[in-house]
């Protein structure tokens, strides 16, 4: 008897909800993508470290308090073995982070989440390859990453 794969899990990064709420899938005309998230996250898999939710607090609007309202489902505490992958990332790619501008500092941890968790989950995001930026890391990690249309496209989420 062959099993079925099973289903994919996902580690978010803020700028993949950014884009989304803000840009791509604004929840007045689009309800139904953010609809299909909710969905994902009752079902535990759609998580986000716990730092992502510390990055959206900045902005604190509608998308911040549509996270917190999920806090519980969605965020995921930092946890030893979260902790140490991200000291090993940040050793191995030292420019993931942008100390400078005071930016990105969630990346490692939406990595490390992806990481240590089994199967590997996918890493969404809407960053670009780079100078060592998440899709660059996740690619020399072995870790499946894209961005959330190839997500929604991979759930095969359709408007009805």
């Amino acid at each position: 008897m062959i099993l079925p794969a099973p289903l994919p899990l996902y580690s978010i990064d803020s700028s993949a909800l950014i884009h989304g709420w803000r840009r791509a899938y604004r929840p007045k005309n689009f309800g139904f993508v953010w609809d299909h998230l909710n969905l994902l996250i009752q079902e535990g898999r759609l998580k986000a470290s716990i730092e992502i939710l510390n990055e959206l607090k900045k902005k604190d609007d509608e998308l911040f308090k549509w996270c917190k309202e999920r806090r519980e489902f969605l965020f995921v505490e930092i946890d030893d073995a979260c902790q140490s992958e991200v000291i090993r990332i940040m050793a191995a790619y030292p420019r993931l982070v942008d100390t400078v501008k005071g930016r990105s500092g969630g990346d490692p941890f939406v990595i490390a989440l992806a990481a240590t968790t089994q199967p590997f989950m996918t890493v969404v995001t809407e960053e670009s390859p780079g100078k060592q930026r998440i899709p660059d890391v996740c690619n020399n990690e072995g870790i499946p990453c894209k961005r959330l249309a190839d997500m929604i496209e991979q759930e095969d989420w359709q408007f009805a």
